[in-house]
């Protein structure tokens, strides 16, 4: 492919000079724009599944289904988002308008999923409610998370800069999933019934939209790029078949897609696996996700310095290794066990996570720089699309394959709760889907991470390469 060379980008006074310094408030701004989505994420990974199983008296596989084509159809949505934003041009930049966009629509999709009318007498007038639902959110969430993933790219082009960027997003990742974990204990509170879920569908919206926004107007003199004006645009299938040319973001994703299936999987499984089979009420498995969050953010410091000290692949590859580790004994946990067993793992879980979470999305910006230096396209957002094609394939695979496991080995829906009596095939479901898989995927992940070779010495050599011919 030519390479073209793109129009210089709009400098903010924060980014002046060499464009890499970002100012701590920018930091702050940009890694608010996590929290809504996070909220998103984690609720619908969390309690939607024995939402719909328990309260909606939805079968297992059914919302395996419904969850399956609707992340299926983000998935197509997500390379078209970052076409789109690559190629918009407004006032307030290619990515800004829709970060508010994206959070109004997902807002209101997530009202709409857990404030279902009265359909019992009709099972596929539900179904196609609870559909038409998630694919408004989900179109809500490609319009706001693609452009927003774009953005630490162009942000800075300093190595360590884009992992304080990155460190910042995490930090909101679990502050928003902090508010999630809480959305069982809020259903329990208010009565834990279908009006219950519905309250909570209102209030995380309000958190949702108000997030979005408030990112959308502190990122307003943050450094933006615009694109250049080509004569031959290239073809959204000629993009693709380029993107896939790069090793670094290929590798990356394998790592990722392994990562986050393991994630989904455990997640969804996990609510099953912690009432069920420890017995711990709403409001354990509660506190057990807010301790495990805590950890995370409070060992975020830690891993910077790791990163800074050894690179951003090694500490990547640590992190992994230990919580593939650790995420295989709950294979050896009972309602027997001490409370203390299973809070000693929130704690050990929670630290490795977060180094995961940190480097994983450190990684990203360079290899979007990388694909800039070696093809001369401003396409950062259809770079960042295919990251975020590769989450919403895991979270719609991860849980879709946990609920098909429980539906096949016999796991038993209801209306009432999650009190009714499970056959050994299902406890046996469970056990697999909470702890072997997501051990086996972390460390598949590995295999990927090897491969990975964009140091930050070969980053600044392509970028020398690049300048010096021409």
């Amino acid at each position: 492919m030519e390479r073209r060379k793109d129009a210089s980008p709009a400098p903010a006074p924060e980014a002046r000079g060499a464009g890499e310094s970002v100012s701590e408030a920018l930091r702050i701004n940009f890694g608010a724009g996590a929290l809504g989505m996070a909220i998103v994420l984690n609720t619908l990974a969390g309690i939607l599944a024995p939402f719909m199983t328990n309260f909606l008296g939805i079968g297992a596989a059914t919302v395996a289904l419904l969850l399956l084509v609707s992340k299926l159809y983000d998935m197509v949505t997500d390379p078209l988002m970052g076409v789109l934003s690559d190629r918009t041009r407004t006032r307030w930049g290619r990515r800004r308008p829709f970060l508010f966009l994206g959070g109004i629509v997902t807002a209101a999709g997530f009202v709409l999923i857990f404030n279902p009318p009265q359909l019992d007498h009709s099972p596929a007038l539900l179904n196609a409610w609870v559909l038409g639902a998630l694919l408004l959110t989900y179109t809500g969430y490609t319009l706001f998370n693609v452009p927003y993933l774009a953005m630490p790219a162009e942000m800075t082009t300093h190595y360590h800069e884009r992992t304080a960027l990155m460190s910042w997003r995490t930090v909101f990742i679990n502050v928003g999933a902090l508010l999630a974990f809480f959305s069982f204990a809020l259903v329990e509170w208010l009565g834990n019934d279908r009006q219950a879920h519905g309250a909570m569908g209102l209030i995380y919206a309000a958190l949702i939209a108000g997030g979005s926004i408030y990112c959308f107007f502190g990122l307003a003199s943050a450094r933006q790029t615009t694109a250049a004006r080509l004569a031959h645009k290239p073809s959204i299938w000629r993009q693709i078949r380029t993107i896939a040319t790069n090793r670094p973001l290929m590798n990356l994703l394998g790592a990722k897609l392994c990562q986050l299936l393991g994630l989904a999987a455990s997640g969804s499984a996990g609510v099953y696996f912690k009432v069920v089979i420890l017995k711990m009420s709403y409001t354990q498995t509660t506190w057990f996700l807010v301790v495990n969050v805590l950890v995370i953010l409070a060992a975020i410091p830690l891993w910077n310095r790791v990163s800074r000290r050894h690179g951003k692949r090694l500490a990547y590859m640590i992190a992994t290794s230990c919580f593939a580790l650790t995420v295989s004994t709950w294979l050896l946990a009972t309602a027997a066990d001490p409370l203390s067993y299973i809070f000693a793992r929130a704690v050990f879980l929670g630290f490795f996570a977060s180094g995961v979470i940190i480097m994983g999305a450190a990684l990203l910006p360079d290899a979007v720089e990388y694909d800039y230096i070696t093809t001369g396209l401003r396409r950062e957002a259809t770079m960042s699309a295919f990251y975020a094609t590769v989450e919403k394939l895991a979270f719609a695979a991860g849980p879709a394959l946990a609920l098909l496991m429980l539906g096949a080995f016999g796991y038993q829906s209801g209306t009432e709760g999650m009190q009714i009596e499970q056959p050994e095939s299902a406890i046996n479901a469970i056990y697999v889907t909470a702890g072997l898989a997501p051990a086996l995927l972390y460390g598949l992940s590995l295999v990927f991470l090897a491969k990975y070779d964009l140091t930050e010495e070969k980053l600044k050599a392509a970028r020398a390469a690049s300048a010096a011919a021409g």
